[in-house]
């Protein structure tokens, strides 16, 4: 693994970390858009942004098959980290976030939390990759 490369042949690792960043976006936009259908979309406001984050995730996982996938990474970035700090302002704030509060941490916004942490982590670790072997000779 010296060279960069996993152990399948012709599959890097920083092709891995983009491939496991798709996935768990997809999988961010999943739980929202089952949350928004289940309850959410009932809610002012929060409703539509869960179903602006479920579009946008699906948006931003088709990005990361096409030539602008380091767009793709980043907008994935922007996207999980600000679901992650909207549920922790409607958990933990006064008055939550848009007057809504997350009563409980629900099965649901664990999942969505997880997803939203591993999407950070490897599409950031992807993000570096690809400004290292842009500067490597």
């Amino acid at each position: 693994m010296a060279d960069g490369r996993a152990d399948q042949p012709g599959v890097s690792a920083r092709d891995l970390l983009l491939y496991a960043g798709a996935a768990f976006t997809l999988a961010v936009g999943v739980v929202h858009v089952q949350q928004y259908l289940d309850f959410i979309a009932d809610v002012p406001t929060i409703g539509e942004l869960f179903l602006l984050n479920g579009l946008g995730a699906g948006v931003i996982t088709i990005l990361l098959t096409t030539r602008l996938r380091l767009l793709g990474a980043l907008a994935g970035i922007g996207l999980s980290a600000g679901a992650l700090v909207s549920i922790l302002i409607s958990r933990y704030a006064e008055k939550g976030l848009f007057e809504y509060v997350e009563p409980t941490l629900r099965t649901p916004v664990l999942i969505s939390v997880i997803a939203e942490i591993a999407a950070v982590l490897a599409l950031s670790a992807y993000v570096v990759r690809s400004r290292q072997s842009r500067h490597s000779p």
